[in-house]
């Protein structure tokens, strides 16, 4: 019985123990978690020591207070770690879908350009102002089509005619537009803003010129990339070395 009663002294330190090797061993938490792991075990080995009558009371007081400090501070540090990491994991995720939307929009702005000009501008400001500005030639069709015939046996017949009309680029290309594409937009379009980065507030890197593919034959191209990101690789659509307006996201 004196035996039993002996060992159940040592119950609650070797629990502490216990519990201080799981933290250490099968949690997977970050270094800091080890070290309040660590500071339970010795907790528990302190106090082992206490009831073995190996150190007195006043040291056992003193270096578990000491003991449980530590505990107390890492275990807040590697939880205020891991709630920092996921406040800034959905900041990436807001800074870059309007990121993208910028981007997106540039595109558009470049494309509607070359349309005009029959290649692409690297200056930002004249493409904003070319947005809000300019216009562009549209194609549309006059008279109403019967369900029997196509557009092409409607044109040769004279019920419907094509005339070509001068539209507001900001108009066309970023109002009027399909129900669907306003629903994939998640920011309003602002001209002005576009060509700014959300994240550092600095205009983006812009290039534009030509290049030669194969055979010979000359394409013109543009880059628009994020001169400061949140993080790498920098978001950026077109390229300087390749004949395409692809952005280096998931599109």
């Amino acid at each position: 019985m004196d035996l039993f009663k002996k060992l159940m002294k040592f119950g609650f330190p070797a629990l502490e123990v216990i519990i201080g090797i799981y933290l250490v061993t099968f949690t997977g938490q970050g270094h800091m978690f080890v070290i309040a792991g660590l500071a339970i075990i010795a907790s528990g080995l302190f106090t082992g020591l206490f009831i073995a009558n190996v150190i007195g009371k006043g040291i056992n007081y003193g270096l578990q207070f000491v003991i449980l400090l530590i505990a107390v501070y890492f275990a807040y540090a590697d939880f205020n770690s891991v709630d920092s990491e996921i406040r800034f994991t959905r900041k990436k995720q807001r800074v870059e879908s309007e990121t993208i939307q910028h981007l997106k929009d540039i595109r558009t702005a470049q494309l509607a350009f070359r349309e005009t000009h029959k290649r692409f501008i690297a200056d930002l400001d004249s493409l904003v102002s070319f947005v809000k500005n300019d216009s562009i030639i549209e194609i549309r069709a006059i008279g109403d089509k019967p369900d029997t015939l196509t557009t092409a046996e409607a044109i040769s017949l004279g019920i419907i005619t094509r005339d070509t009309f001068m539209v507001s680029v900001l108009d066309v290309k970023f109002i009027n537009i399909s129900e669907a594409a306003l629903k994939k937009r998640r920011y309003p379009f602002n001209p002005d803003e576009m060509i700014y980065a959300p994240f550092s507030g600095k205009m983006f890197i812009s290039d534009a010129g030509v290049i030669e593919v194969s055979g010979g034959i000359k394409r013109y191209v543009f880059e628009v990339k994020d001169p400061e990101p949140i993080a790498e690789p920098a978001l950026t659509v077109g390229s300087m070395i390749e004949s395409h307006t692809n952005g280096n996201w998931r599109e």
